[in-house]
């Protein structure tokens, strides 16, 4: 991604959601009609002046048997995204999108080595791409896997946990180095959710003082920079970390160009000693979150690379997302006028489906996150002014202080009564109700 001189305007990208569906033949690809709609979706892109984005490789629908590889339908975006000169930055794992084949998923012991085959596939194939996510996420979709249990393979243990964000750490390692030696101009575009852990009492500060720490914890083991003398080490080896580990992690480092950050109304959290389980939970919502600006800058701060929003949203009525699109666009301006920042991505251009139950099931509910709307009956991508002041982001045209606000609805009002206090030096904002023009107008 190139670089942009402090305070200077910056890319807006744009993207699908693709999470692989386990167990339902599908994915998010599929369910939004993506796999069908490609080409209008990258020319909904490129129309509104987009020409940047996160584009997902379906490894389990190109890999579908061990060691037999069709391209087919993925040539057709990327030869697109070649021809009218967009730059893509390709996610070849993003969740849980492995070949069913693959037992275990990431638990499995020749995960590495699987990748590795596919991902060296992938760039041979297309020599042009220069800019990879080797894994997505990492942490989260480590913890959904193996710690709280709800992705496959189900597993809910520490001992899991650690076990899988070792392989995890050294796949990335191994998938990082095979890239470089196809193509030794690969640009390395890690992205993982920005985190910060905050406690409402004395007797729940160890833990976030812990929670705080493991949110680096991917990192750390990529770059090799997981010592003994690492505030995480006692942890990790209670669970099975062991000398070879600690050894090859630091041999066999890789390494991070630029570091997308990941921020939600979930990405901070408030912690509390909950007596009937014995142990800190979750008050919901955060009281006073920092912001985005001031978590970046502390991510930018400790790893020393160029930093972008990897992925932002907020689920609700257009308004409301138009009004988090302001707020996440000041925070941004606000933190590129501190270090080397390379980007803004909403995520997802379009609405996702399935979200709302943590992409367990094939619903086809709509989740409406999208910058684009989408029809639930005919799919039909829907323009609104939310999409028509994102184009204007990307055509470098307003700022944010040229968007419009809204008060919140009242489901997403309540998720973001702690970020009032980050939004009221702004003009009076109009009620939802008092918006009198005609909202979203289906595009095709």
């Amino acid at each position: 991604m190139r670089p942009n001189p402090p305070g200077a305007s910056y890319p807006h990208l744009g993207a699908f959601e693709s999470t692989r569906l386990v167990g339902t033949g599908t994915d998010v690809l599929g369910t939004t009609r993506h796999i069908e709609r490609w080409r209008f979706d990258l020319e909904l892109l490129r129309t509104a002046g987009i020409s940047e984005l996160r584009y997902s490789v379906p490894w389990h629908r190109i890999e579908r048997e061990p060691g037999s590889f069709d391209f087919s339908w993925f040539d057709g975006p990327m030869e697109y995204l070649q021809k009218h000169g967009m730059r893509p930055i390709l996610d070849p794992i993003h969740h849980v999108s492995f070949p069913d084949w693959l037992d275990q998923g990431f638990a499995n012991p020749d995960f590495a080595r699987y990748y590795e085959r596919f991902i060296v596939r992938l760039a041979e194939r297309y020599p042009w791409v220069e800019r990879y996510t080797i894994f997505n996420e990492p942490l989260p979709t480590t913890v959904l896997c193996a710690l709280s249990g709800d992705w496959y393979p189900y597993h809910a243990s520490e001992d899991s946990f650690v076990s899988m964000a070792i392989n995890v750490g050294k796949s990335i390692c191994v998938a990082s180095r095979a890239l470089l030696k196809v193509n030794q101009q690969v640009q390395f575009v890690h992205v993982e959710s920005a985190e910060m852990h905050w406690t409402l009492d004395r007797k729940s500060a160890p833990w976030v003082q812990f929670a705080n720490c493991r949110r680096y914890l991917l990192h750390d083991l990529i770059l090799g920079a997981l010592t003994r003398s690492h505030e995480l080490y006692p942890y990790l080896q209670r669970h099975g970390f062991t000398e070879d580990d600690l050894h090859w992690l630091h041999d066999n480092r890789a390494r991070i160009d630029v570091l997308g950050l990941d921020y939600y109304t979930h990405s901070e959290i408030d912690w509390y000693w909950d007596k009937s389980l014995g142990r800190a939970n979750i008050a919901w919502p955060v009281t006073q979150p920092a912001g985005f600006a001031i978590l970046g800058r502390t991510y930018a701060d400790r790893f020393k690379v160029p930093v972008f929003l990897g992925e932002t949203n907020v689920r609700g009525s257009y308004l409301d997302r138009l009004t988090w699109l302001k707020f996440m666009e000041e925070q941004c301006e606000t933190l590129a006028s501190q270090v080397d920042f390379r980007g803004f991505c909403w995520y997802p251009s379009i609405d996702s489906t399935d979200w709302c139950h943590l992409c367990t099931k094939a619903t086809g509910i709509v989740d409406p996150q999208g910058i684009w709307g989408l029809d639930d009956e005919r799919w039909h991508r829907e323009a609104s002014e939310l999409s028509r002041m994102y184009s204007a982001l990307a055509r470098g045209l307003v700022r944010s202080e040229d968007l419009p606000a809204y008060l919140f609805s009242a489901a997403t009002g309540n998720n973001l009564v702690g970020y009032d206090r980050l939004m009221e030096h702004w003009p009076l904002r109009r009620s939802q109700a008092e918006v009198m023009e005609v909202g979203t107008l289906p595009v095709a």
